[in-house]
């Protein structure tokens, strides 16, 4: 029993090419992908924003934001999912920043000794990468999403929605 006290929920996140890890208790809610309200002259990793529970939500593409010049496509919008995560800073702009997924997360419980070092290079959107089994997984840098997310998306009063 005490080894299950151990385990830490988190989701398994598809995205193109790998996945990443997002603890439980970061996650608001993971939602059909649905179509966002888009935003002109933004870097092309800022997907738009999504009108979630009364909320306008900054929804970012993990990958264009992690690799440069890296494409972003659904598989199929009809699996895609959008991960609704409270940002780690809560500022006044942002309270929830959205990640795209390829297909529904699944929650897995891991206990930190099946996690290992990957030993690959870890970007400025990532806090680590871990081995998982045969997998190797980002776990995401939120403070540096959210501050991508702040000097790109409400730089300029005009770009924001209303958040009213």
């Amino acid at each position: 029993m005490s080894e299950n006290l151990n385990e830490l929920p988190t989701f398994l996140v598809p995205l193109q090419k790998r996945s990443m890890l997002v603890p439980e208790a970061t996650v608001a809610e993971i939602i059909s992908y649905e179509p966002l309200q888009r935003v002109q002259n933004t870097a092309d990793w800022f997907l738009g924003f999504l009108a979630w529970r009364g909320v306008q939500v900054p929804v970012v593409s993990f990958e264009m934001l992690t690799v440069e010049r890296a494409s972003f496509s659904l598989m199929s919008v009809s699996s895609a999912s959008l991960v609704v995560i409270r940002a780690p800073r809560m500022t006044g702009d942002i309270e929830y920043i959205a990640l795209v997924s390829q297909s529904l997360p699944s929650l897995v419980r891991i206990h930190p000794t099946e996690l290992t070092e990957s030993g690959e290079k870890v970007e400025r959107t990532e806090l680590m990468k871990v081995r998982y089994g045969e997998e190797v997984l980002s776990i995401p840098n939120l403070d540096y999403i959210e501050s991508k997310i702040c000097s790109v998306a409400f730089a300029d009063e005009e770009k924001s929605p209303n958040l009213a």
